[in-house]
């Protein structure tokens, strides 16, 4: 059975921007996708942090706004401090971030949701970052059939997210940040 895999997940923090920009650069205009990403860029406005996406992608991108419908060959990213989500329906939920949170925004709170929407359908991707985020969400996307992708730590700017998940879960795949997006775009139609 040919599983359709549409949707990417990406969580990053220090290094990540760097890092989704080159990926997002050779992504065709056409890449039949959506892509939300949990970027912790605290030391950068988010129109900023827009401006240089943008400035890469050939998709569209914008800041994410609760209950806009997610879709294809589009990237949404989190605003800066809140969490992003993905509702049953397959809307974007932004989330006020509740006390007790230490990492803001959550890139297990992302990757859980859109593993328990979109189950096979989802991608994820952890990328350079100094938080110990993502494990969790990944090992939510692979049981619900989805594809892990970590990028390889002596390749991060920041491997603390990488190991992080590298130890705590068991992706699919460990790549160079250079390659994933090739790789994305194999699984996307269905090459692997």
């Amino acid at each position: 059975m040919k599983i359709t895999r549409d949707v990417v997940v990406i969580g990053a923090a220090l290094g990540g921007l760097t890092a989704i920009a080159k990926i997002a650069s050779t992504w065709p205009r056409t890449m039949p996708v959506a892509v939300l990403i949990s970027l912790s860029t605290k030391d950068q406005p988010a129109k900023s942090v827009l401006q240089i996406i943008e400035s890469y992608a050939h998709l569209k991108v914008s800041l994410a706004v609760d209950g806009e419908e997610i879709k294809p060959a589009h990237i949404y990213v989190s605003p800066p401090d809140k969490h992003l989500a993905v509702g049953r329906s397959g809307v974007v939920r932004i989330d006020e971030p509740g006390l007790f949170d230490s990492v803001r925004p959550s890139v297990n709170r992302l990757f859980s949701a859109a593993a328990a929407v979109y189950g096979p359908r989802v991608i994820g991707i952890i990328l350079s970052g100094n938080q110990y985020d993502g494990a969790q969400g990944m090992r939510d996307i692979e049981a619900a059939g989805g594809v892990s992708i970590v990028q390889d730590p002596d390749d991060a700017i920041a491997s603390r997210m990488p190991w992080h998940v590298i130890r705590n879960d068991s992706p699919r795949y460990r790549a160079k940040g250079a390659d994933i997006s090739s790789l994305v775009q194999r699984l996307v139609l269905d090459k692997l």
